[in-house]
């Protein structure tokens, strides 16, 4: 079986094969390509999604967003075509937005048109020669290949927190040495781009690298709030939802997971890649100062577990900028093999 895996993005498309090196360990085979929306004659240069709450009320598609979805399908089969051989395929796919009840298309976007059909369209261009798989998140799909790859920096963690940055941010938690999806345990927890601040701003926008190159917001803005939402996902995970951000939704101050302890906070994609430069590393070392700031002020147990000697090895910047392909690949293979 050829695995084609997927990763779609906000402005471009990613796709590689992956196999399966050993049980618990999967690799990218060849090259990666990619491809923009952009590319195709369909694309709208200055598409606008509509209103978030009219998206909500499940109004009808906008000639636009058809238009627009169509790019972004023939941008995904481009990729698909140019990873093909005879032999059938099982094609796994990650796209950011909420996914439709049976995981076949995108109900909204806040960054792109809604495609209720995307995995139709793919499997009407191919036919029987290829097999797709439910889509996946791509915040999760993240969390998947820094697990199943093989420089991944969750393997060997019984508890941690993934944060990939990018156009939006991506969350990922794996707890009692299991990888969890936020959509699942939504009940107790937020995602990023759910949380405000007191501006009413969200804080997904000042944190993405969108956020963090304006130049109005300040590096001190930056820093304590990211530094907070370290500290919220801590917290949250050991003691339950403490209203450190705004959410427009009740989230509930109990879960499975009570008085567990965050042992590493991973941080992935161009996130990790800008607080690896100059500048960056200001901000970067100005987030774990406010951090350990806020754990020196909890119980004893916080206190110990994040300390100026051991911060290093409990945030720590991921190289695995292919994350999501390795987790898409893990994801696809360990479903096949059920």
């Amino acid at each position: 079986m050829r695995v084609i895996c997927v990763d779609g993005g906000a402005s471009k498309v990613a796709g590689a094969i992956v196999e399966k090196h050993n049980r618990n360990t999967f690799k990218i085979e060849g090259e990666i390509i990619e491809e923009r929306y952009n590319e195709q004659e369909d694309f709208i240069h200055n598409f606008k999604p509509l209103h978030l709450a009219e998206q909500q009320k499940k109004s009808a598609l906008t000639k636009n967003e058809k238009k627009q979805g169509k790019a972004y399908i023939k941008t995904v089969i481009s990729i698909i075509e140019k990873l093909m051989t005879k032999d059938k395929a099982l094609i796994s796919i990650a796209m950011p937005g909420i996914k439709t009840t049976n995981k076949k298309g995108i109900n909204i976007m806040t960054n792109g048109p809604r495609i209720p059909n995307l995995t139709q369209n793919i499997t009407d261009h191919f036919g029987k020669s290829i097999e797709i798989l439910d889509l996946q998140s791509d915040a999760d799909m993240c969390a998947w290949g820094e697990e199943y790859g093989e420089n991944g920096l969750l393997r060997k963690v019984n508890s941690a927190y993934y944060i990939g940055g990018g156009t939006g941010i991506a969350d990922g938690l794996k707890l009692k040495n299991q990888l969890c999806s936020f959509e699942q345990e939504s009940k107790w927890i937020a995602k990023c781009w759910e949380l405000k601040l007191e501006d009413g701003n969200s804080l997904e926008s000042l944190i993405s690298m969108p956020g963090i190159n304006e130049e109005k917001n300040s590096r001190d803005k930056i820093a304590k709030n990211l530094a907070l939402l370290f500290f919220e996902r801590i917290q949250t995970v050991f003691r339950g939802w403490c209203n450190t951000f705004i959410t427009e939704r009740q989230l509930s101050n109990t879960h499975p997971y009570l008085g567990i302890i965050i042992d590493r906070i991973v941080i992935g994609q161009r996130l990790a890649e800008y607080f690896n430069t100059n500048s960056g590393k200001i901000i970067f070392n100005r987030v774990r100062d406010i951090f350990l700031e806020q754990c020196s002020a909890e119980n004893e147990s916080l206190r110990k577990n994040f300390t100026t000697n051991n911060i290093n090895e409990k945030i720590i910047l991921s190289k695995l900028r292919e994350s999501p392909i390795i987790g898409l690949g893990a994801k696809a293979w360990l479903k096949n093999e059920k």
